[in-house]
């Protein structure tokens, strides 16, 4: 083989390997988009007691995802406009599914289980379903959350909300200093689908 077959060849493999590559890479990209493109319904979360729960038990559900806690500034307003929009739509399909979260000023020191109870009831908060304690940001952020976030804006503090559509489908995410009670119109908009 002469010199120019050899770098010929030599060029072909590099041009095969580099298009190999790219293409690695996007099929990557793709499956990691389809990923994050399914629903909520493929996510398993844990309760406050540890026992594992399939979103999809919620299936034809309107949801508010909301992460609690129990020392922060908002805690009590927030609370009392959960329990009222729990006591307006629970019967149209509304569950309200509450993470405690202490990533933001250590608000939420309760322990899983009992203490977190006791301290709902003690504050009078039925709020919906209490799932265990996780981070909603960061490395460590539960995947639930990882998907939520996914295409919206990052968790900046306690009691930033997401409705989730019927289907499964993140319909809107909602700042922390949002009163539930606005929260209304669309709640009613889901709730009508």
């Amino acid at each position: 083989m002469s010199k120019k077959e050899i770098a010929f060849h030599g060029l072909m493999a590099a041009v095969v390997l580099v298009t190999a590559l790219l293409t690695r890479c996007r099929l990557h990209k793709d499956l990691e988009d389809m990923r994050w493109h399914l629903t909520i319904y493929g996510v398993t979360v844990r309760d406050t007691f540890g026992n594992p729960v399939q979103l999809a038990s919620y299936t034809g559900q309107v949801m508010l995802i909301v992460n609690i806690a129990s020392k922060c500034g908002l805690t009590t307003s927030q609370y009392s406009g959960l329990r009222k929009l729990l006591e307006k739509y629970e019967d149209r399909g509304l569950r309200i599914l509450n993470f405690p979260c202490n990533q933001f000023g250590s608000q939420m020191p309760e322990t899983d289980g009992q203490e977190i109870l006791d301290h709902m009831r003690k504050e009078g908060a039925n709020i919906g379903h209490l799932f265990a304690k996780i981070d909603v940001k960061g490395a460590r952020a539960e995947p639930l959350y990882k998907l939520l976030t996914r295409q919206q804006h990052d968790i900046e503090w306690n009691f930033v909300k997401f409705l989730v559509d019927r289907k499964g489908n993140i319909h809107k995410r909602y700042g922390a200093e949002l009163e539930p009670a606005a929260l209304t119109d669309d709640i009613e908009l889901l709730l009508g689908r």
